[in-house]
């Protein structure tokens, strides 16, 4: 590899001076184009709509009640029966747990943690289990805000269910609109 040559001496301190002229001109120069507006450009998105996410999801996605009326589908039916999510304390979510399906639970905790971050609650880093008796399905269902169908729904279900041949579909379809009627 060849060896560049070294850079040239830096010249005295003396034949630095500055021209009062080329100085003068310069000054003229820089002060006719000094003093254009920058523009930034459009503010962030997050700062524009961060007041319209309620203050518990802005970092990190579902509550509580999102995430218990989601848990099976998140879980999976099985878990679902021995445990269900008590409450959001930070990064942690504290899973109330039936007694002897605890040490189950405890090995899965990297598993659940990583099934409710895919779900939504990105903030999820730790689960915390809480030994308990769970709410019974009475009390879940109560807990949640359900109004049953009126007269005339319960009528434009069933001519729109007359369709369908199959009475499991047809029974599993007037479930989930019974289910969805307070959605409207």
């Amino acid at each position: 590899m060849a060896r560049l040559p070294p850079p040239p001496p830096l010249p005295e301190r003396s034949s630095l001076a500055l021209d009062p002229a080329y100085e003068a001109a310069a000054t003229a120069w820089l002060s006719a184009r000094r003093g254009k507006a920058v523009w930034s450009g459009p503010p962030p998105i997050a700062r524009m709509i961060e007041n319209l996410i309620p203050p518990d999801q802005r970092k990190g996605g579902m509550t509580v009640k999102e995430l218990q009326s989601r848990w099976r589908d998140v879980v999976g039916e099985k878990l679902a029966c021995i445990c269900q999510p008590d409450a959001i304390k930070g990064e942690t979510l504290v899973v109330r747990v039936v007694a002897a399906a605890a040490p189950l639970l405890a090995m899965r905790t990297n598993e659940i943690v990583g099934l409710v971050r895919l779900a939504g609650a990105s903030r999820i880093r730790k689960l915390s289990l809480v030994r308990g008796p769970l709410l019974s399905r009475a009390q879940a269902k109560s807990a949640r805000t359900q109004r049953k169908l009126t007269a005339t729904e319960q009528r434009k279900l069933d001519e729109q269910l007359e369709q369908v041949s199959q009475p499991g579909l047809k029974a599993a379809l007037a479930r989930l609109a019974e289910a969805t009627a307070h959605l409207d």
